[in-house]
């Protein structure tokens, strides 16, 4: 089984990009059946600390698809 991460990064300067859909979805073609799909996480990014607090940016999401099947050709 392997687990890929999937997932969208939100920067204001650079807009939207998604990450791992086509990992996964070559995986897919090349016979891998999803057999789950996990919580993730949050993608968060430091945007500058005062006075001992970090300031955070949410900027994205991603979560977990979790593959069987043969080896990518």
């Amino acid at each position: 089984m392997e687990k890929l991460e999937v997932g969208i990064r939100i920067r204001p300067a650079e807009g939207v990009a998604f990450f791992g859909l086509d990992e996964v979805n070559q995986r897919i073609a090349a016979g891998a059946r999803v057999v789950a799909v996990e919580p993730g996480s949050l993608v968060m990014e430091k945007t500058g600390e005062e006075d001992g607090h970090v300031q955070m940016l949410f900027s994205g999401c991603q979560i977990l698809v979790v593959l069987e099947g043969p080896e990518e050709a």
